[in-house]
C-alpha cells in the first residue's frame, strides 16, 4: 500500500534533515508523527518515529558490563513479576495505568510503548510487579522484549476484543514468536516454581489472556474461543470491568502463598505478608523469615491450616495462603 505522504509530512521530514540540535529534531519528527497518514502502508514507518522520538526524549544511558542494571533489566520486586504482551494497540498500557500508579504513554497510535514500563498492582495484601513490553510481531521484537519474558512468572498475552476475525492468528502467531525463542506458555505450574529443561533451554511460563475494550464487544463467543488457548477475562479500563477479577487471576496464576507472622503471645503482623512458592513447608517459611532461624529453631506453631490450629506442626508441612506462624527457637 502507498504511504501518500503529505505536503505537510515532507515539509517537517525535510527540516529534521537540516536539523542539528536535540530540541530541534524532536520537534521535525513530532510534527512528522501528527502529520503522516494512519493507514497499513505506514505502520512501519510510524513505529519507526516512535522509536526515534523515545530516544530523543529519553537518551538511553550507556550501559554496564559485567555487575549493574540496563534500561532493559527490570530487577524483581514484590511477590511476583508478570509482563504483558501482546500487538500494536491492544490496550496493554491503558490496563497498567490503570491498575497501578505506573504512567505509561498511551496514544493511539502503534508502538507508543518502546521501553518497559514496570508498576505495582495489588490483590489485597500482596503487591505484584505488572510490566508494560513493547508489541511482538513477526516484523518487530528486540531481543531483550524476549529476555525479560523469559525472566517473568507469568505472561499476559493482552488483546483487543473488538477485533475477534482475527483473535486466533493473534495468538498463534504470538506463542510462534515465543516458542522460536524456547518460550512455552502453559495454562499452569501448580505446586513449583517456573520451569527451564536444561536440555533444550526451554522455559514453561504460565499464560493467560486479558481481553481489552470489554464495554465494546460481546463476550461470550470471543471469551469461549480464548478459553480455549488459556484462562481469559475480560476487561474494560472506561468502566473497571474486570480489573478486580484480573487480580485475582494473576495472584493465582503466580502460585504462591502469603504466610504472615507472630511473636509468642503478641497478635501477627497482618501488614507485610512473606510470599512462598506454592508447594512450600514450615521450615522454608522459616527460612526465608531468617537463615539463622533454621539451626536454632525448636519449634514452629501454626495457624490457619485447620489440622494444626495454634499447635506444634511438623518442619515438612505444607502451609496454605493466610496461614500464620509462630517461630520458637532454643
Amino acid at each position: 500500500m502507498p504511504a501518500n505522504l503529505t505536503p505537510e509530512f515532507k515539509k517537517a521530514r525535510d527540516r529534521f534533515r537540516v536539523a542539528q540540535s536535540r530540541q530541534d529534531k524532536l520537534a521535525a519528527l513530532e510534527e512528522m508523527l501528527t502529520t503522516i497518514p494512519k493507514h497499513k502502508g505506514t505502520d512501519k514507518m510510524r513505529a519507526d518515529l516512535t522509536r526515534r522520538i523515545a530516544k530523543l526524549r529519553n537518551p538511553q544511558p550507556q550501559l554496564r558490563h559485567g555487575k549493574g542494571s540496563s534500561l532493559h533489566n527490570i530487577q524483581r520486586e514484590g511477590a511476583g513479576q508478570a509482563v504483558l504482551v501482546g500487538p500494536p494497540n491492544s490496550g496493554k498500557s491503558s490496563l497498567l495505568g490503570s491498575l497501578s500508579n505506573a504512567r505509561p504513554e498511551i496514544a493511539e497510535y502503534p508502538y507508543s510503548t518502546v521501553f518497559p514500563v514496570p508498576g505495582m498492582i495489588a490483590f489485597q495484601d500482596a503487591p505484584i510487579q505488572l510490566i508494560d513490553l513493547p508489541p511482538i510481531t513477526s516484523d518487530y521484537g528486540d531481543p531483550w522484549i524476549y529476555d525479560l519474558i523469559r525472566q517473568s512468572e507469568l505472561c499476559l498475552l493482552v488483546f483487543d476484543g473488538r477485533n475477534p476475525q482475527h483473535f486466533a492468528e493473534e495468538i498463534q502467531e504470538i506463542l510462534s514468536l515465543l516458542e522460536k525463542r524456547h518460550i512455552l506458555l502453559v495454562e499452569s505450574k501448580a505446586g513449583g516454581p517456573v520451569a527451564e529443561t536444561a536440555a533444550n533451554n526451554d522455559r514453561e511460563i504460565p499464560g493467560r489472556i486479558v481481553l481489552t475494550k470489554g464495554d465494546l464487544f460481546d463476550h461470550g463467543g470471543l471469551l469461549e474461543k480464548s478459553s480455549s488457548f488459556f484462562t481469559t477475562v475480560s476487561t474494560s479500563t472506561l468502566t473497571s470491568h474486570g480489573l478486580d477479577e484480573l487480580r485475582k487471576m494473576v495472584f493465582a496464576a503466580l502460585n504462591i502463598v502469603r504466610i504472615y507472622t507472630k511473636l509468642p503471645g503478641k497478635p501477627p503482623d497482618m501488614k507485610e505478608p512473606y510470599t512462598l512458592a506454592l508447594g512450600s513447608t514450615v521450615i522454608d517459611a522459616v527460612e526465608l523469615v531468617h537463615r539463622e532461624f533454621v539451626d536454632k529453631l525448636a519449634y514452629v506453631r501454626i495457624w490457619g491450616s485447620g489440622k494444626f490450629d495454634g499447635q506444634k506442626a511438623p518442619s515438612d508441612h505444607l502451609l496454605q495462603d493466610k496461614d500464620t506462624i509462630e517461630i520458637h527457637l532454643t
